[in-house]
């Protein structure tokens, strides 16, 4: 014989109650997946969103969207990316680009693959305070200028940047002036600011030596050779200047991020 309807409601609220603990537990998970780089931006920093999972997207279908404070990023899940998210601690980032000063929350919704039945997954919203313009004597990077630099009007050189927190380790891959390959390396060096108020990297340049690579390694060929130093003076997140004085020659030039 079935219960009243009275003695049916409490197991009714019981169960909507469990299931909301489940909502919200999966929501706290999905939002720790979620983090902001820098965490402490100012407002000439570029702000990404760094996703934190297993899997792949769809880096052609990252769409940023902002309404006032509310910022809103959507991707799509890749259909086939195999050597993706394979190892612990992968991410991906989507940039948001610079933000005037204010109080901002940052969303992600990652939708499934177009034909797919699945539904979309929507992570955070996480916080952030985007704080006004850095005093100019501050020695901050303002971007992450790891990458490929060349100039196109001069292909055949190219100035390979890896940055990592603060600091910078460059390799100009040029020719000496028999026209044969020359490996110059910046292994290190520290930010400053000169005379116009342009922050820059300085540092030692080195000259590379080694075994030929046809032939067994040894290691008695292997060296550097201090012959210089070197500047990079970003002018925005793809342009920038490298100035250097190697063999007591100087110069610099003008180089921009290689597009693939």
């Amino acid at each position: 014989m079935p219960l009243p309807a009275r003695t049916q409601r409490p197991r009714r609220r019981r169960g909507f109650r469990a299931l909301a603990a489940v909502v919200l537990m999966g929501a706290g998970a999905a939002q720790a997946q979620l983090s902001l780089d820098p965490p402490n931006p100012t407002s000439i920093d570029t702000l990404r969103l760094r996703y934190a999972h297993v899997g792949c997207t769809n880096g052609q279908s990252v769409q940023v969207q902002q309404e006032s404070t509310l910022i809103t990023v959507q991707v799509e899940r890749a259909a086939l990316a195999p050597d993706c998210g394979t190892t612990a601690g992968f991410f991906e980032d989507f940039t948001l680009g610079r933000l005037p000063a204010g109080e901002y929350d940052v969303s992600l919704v990652v939708n499934p693959v177009p034909g797919s039945l699945a539904a979309s997954q929507l992570l955070g919203p996480v916080h952030v305070s985007v704080a006004r313009l850095a005093p100019a004597a501050l020695l901050h990077p303002h971007d992450d200028y790891s990458d490929m630099w060349w100039n196109p009007r001069e292909p055949g050189w190219a100035l390979s940047v890896r940055q990592l927190s603060e600091k910078l380790f460059m390799v100009w891959a040029t020719y000496d002036d028999a026209g044969k390959p020359a490996w110059l390396v910046v292994p290190g060096g520290s930010w400053g600011r000169d005379a116009g108020n342009i922050l820059r990297f300085s540092g030692k340049v080195y000259r590379t030596r080694g075994s030929p690579w046809q032939l067994p390694f040894d290691a008695s060929m292997s060296g550097v050779t201090p012959v210089g130093t070197a500047e990079f003076a970003p002018l925005d997140a793809s342009h920038g200047i490298f100035s250097y004085s190697v063999d007591g020659i100087p110069g610099s030039k003008m180089v921009e991020r290689f597009r693939f």
